[in-house]
């Protein structure tokens, strides 16, 4: 059995989300694949490089109307990326962590 060294509980998720650097108005897209009270994971098409600040937003309905629109957003900033095997495309996981 290997050992969790993890200080919280990762939550499995598929969620889409945007994303900005931080300063940017480039709006990019990702999946949501866990979360926890410490930070998220992302899976992307690109790299995101290690100490990069981002924001996410968690698309959803908002609770007055009936239109997509965001949801909630949270700055974060990048802890790790490793590239990993998935049908021959390139697809990257991404480790974030909230910042205040």
């Amino acid at each position: 059995m290997v050992n969790n060294l993890r200080e919280y509980i990762r939550k499995d998720c598929l969620v889409p989300v945007r994303y900005t650097y931080e300063g940017q108005n480039k709006t990019l897209y990702a999946r949501l694949i866990n979360y926890s009270d410490g930070g998220l994971c992302l899976k992307t098409r690109t790299p995101i490089e290690e100490g990069a600040k981002l924001e996410l937003s968690l698309e959803g309905y908002t609770p007055k109307e009936s239109s997509m629109g965001e949801f909630d957003r949270y700055p974060v900033a990048v802890c790790w990326s490793k590239k990993i095997p998935e049908r021959g495309l390139p697809v990257y996981e991404t480790g974030l962590k909230y910042r205040g």
